[in-house]
C-alpha cells in the first residue's frame, strides 16, 4: 500500500490539487493505470488499497481498472451504499471536507490523502454487509436416538428456521425445514463444538450439528439463541444495507413481521420489494 508520506504518492499529488487518493477497503487492486489518471499501489493487499486518481475519475473507471463490479461508500460507520457508475469518489471526499469547513485546495488535498479520514467516509471494493444467514457443510444427525447416523450435510440458518439439505454439496434435493421460534438450542457436552436444535410443539423435530471450529460453534449458537427466544416470528433486517433479500429467508413459513427499514431495496427485480412473498 502506498503510504501518505511515500515518494510516489508525493510525486503524484505535487503541482495539481485535483489529484489525490482514495482508500479502498476489502479488495485488491491491479497496478495498471486507467486512462483518466487513476493508478493503484504496486503492493496490493486484501484489506486496504490506496488508489491514486483525480477528482474526475468515476466509479466506472475505477472498476474497469481493477476488474471489479462496484464500489460502496459508508459515512460515519452507518449504512453502506452502492455508488452509481458516474459518481466520483475523490470529488465526494473533497466535497465532504469542504462541508466540514476546509477551503484551501492544498489543505483539502492533504487531508483527503490521510487514511485516518476513512473513519468518517470509507470506500469499499466489495459489499461489506453483516451475515444475514449462516451456511456450511457440517456433520449432522437427525433425531435423539442413536439409530440415525452422522452424515455430512449442507446446513443453513436463516430467518426463523434451520434448513438441512438432503445431500452434502447441493441444495437441489429435498430441504428439511425446522422452525426454531419457541424451540431450543443447547450445547451437546459429550461432543466438541456440537449443538442440538429442537423445534417447539408435540411433533418437535431435533437435529444435532457438529461444527468444525469453536468460532463456527459460537457464531451459530449466538444467532440461533436469539431466534428461539423470540415470542413473535419477527425477522429484523433493518440497517443491513440490503439491495435484495435472500431466497432462503422465505423458507421460514412462520414469519409474520419483517423489518426492512433503512436499506437500499429496489422496488422491482429479483429479491426486490414488489417480489417479496406475502
Amino acid at each position: 500500500v502506498i503510504r501518505n508520506g511515500s515518494r510516489s504518492c508525493r510525486e503524484w499529488l505535487k503541482g495539481d490539487t485535483q489529484r489525490g487518493c482514495v482508500c479502498l477497503y476489502g479488495g485488491s487492486v491491479d497496478t495498471q493505470p486507467s486512462a483518466s489518471g487513476a493508478q493503484s499501489s504496486s503492493t496490493p493487499q486484501n484489506d486496504l488499497q490506496l488508489v491514486l486518481c483525480t477528482t474526475n475519475t468515476t466509479v466506472q473507471e475505477l472498476c474497469t481498472q481493477r476488474g471489479g463490479k462496484a464500489l460502496y461508500v459508508q459515512l460515519h460507520g452507518d449504512l453502506v451504499r452502492r455508488l452509481d457508475s458516474s459518481e466520483r469518489p475523490l470529488q465526494m471526499v473533497y466535497e465532504y471536507l469542504t462541508a466540514m469547513g476546509y477551503s484551501d485546495p492544498a489543505r483539502i488535498q492533504q487531508e483527503a490523502a490521510n487514511s485516518d479520514l476513512s473513519c468518517l467516509i470509507r470506500f469499499y471494493s466489495g459489499e461489506p454487509t453483516r451475515a444475514l444467514l449462516l451456511k456450511g457443510v457440517f456433520s449432522v444427525r437427525k433425531g435423539k436416538t442413536q439409530l440415525h447416523k452422522w452424515t455430512e450435510r449442507q446446513v443453513i440458518l436463516c430467518g426463523t428456521c434451520l434448513i438441512v439439505a438432503s445431500v452434502k454439496d447441493s441444495l437441489t434435493g429435498k430441504m428439511h425445514i425446522m422452525p426454531l421460534i419457541g424451540g431450543k438450542v443447547e450445547e451437546v457436552k459429550r461432543r466438541s463444538h456440537c449443538l442440538m436444535f429442537s423445534s417447539a410443539g408435540s411433533q418437535a423435530q431435533t437435529y444435532y450439528v457438529n461444527f468444525d471450529t469453536l468460532a463456527d460453534y459460537q457464531r451459530w449458537h449466538r444467532k440461533a439463541s436469539k431466534v428461539v427466544s423470540q415470542t413473535v416470528s419477527l425477522v429484523d433486517l433493518s440497517c443491513y444495507s440490503l439491495e435484495t433479500v435472500s431466497e432462503y429467508l422465505f423458507y421460514s413459513q412462520d414469519i409474520t413481521h419483517l423489518n426492512l427499514r433503512h436499506n437500499f431495496m429496489s422496488l422491482e427485480g429479483p429479491g426486490s420489494l414488489i417480489n417479496l412473498p406475502r
